[in-house]
């Protein structure tokens, strides 16, 4: 059997090949279609310009930060403790529309949030993570 023949049809929207995105909860899909409809009102519309300019769109961010999907693989310390493949499908999401926004979130939650997750004490993790996690 060849991979190709036994895949499904690509989905338009996702590219979602093996509809992975059906193993999250309904509650991990809504908030994706929660990123989607904020990325296409707040970054979408313009984010070429930006690139044109060679500028990050500073203003967006609390925008995004209202979705609340930093630090999603987290848990404790005012975060989600989502799955890592939801944390993936955001990212991909993200990414689709901008992939300046999906680096500057990668950074912030993977970069920054993971290293405090892992390597932080107790009381760096207390004072940093529930923040940063706002940011």
């Amino acid at each position: 059997m060849s991979p190709t023949k036994d895949a499904p049809p690509p989905d338009d929207r996702t590219g979602d090949f093996y509809d992975f995105e059906a193993l999250l909860s309904d509650a991990d899909r809504q908030l994706l279609t929660r990123v989607d409809a904020t990325l296409a009102e707040h970054v979408a519309p313009i984010i070429n310009d930006y690139w044109t300019r060679a500028a990050f769109p500073f203003e967006v961010i609390p925008h995004v930060a209202g979705l609340g999907i930093a630090g999603q693989p987290y848990s404790g310390h005012g975060c989600a403790g989502r799955s890592t493949l939801m944390d993936g499908f955001t990212q991909m999401h993200i990414a689709r529309v901008d992939p300046s926004i999906a680096t500057f979130m990668g950074v912030h939650t993977g970069l920054a949030m993971g290293s405090i997750d892992i390597c932080g004490s107790e009381e760096q993790k207390e004072r940093w993570l529930p923040s940063t996690r706002r940011q």
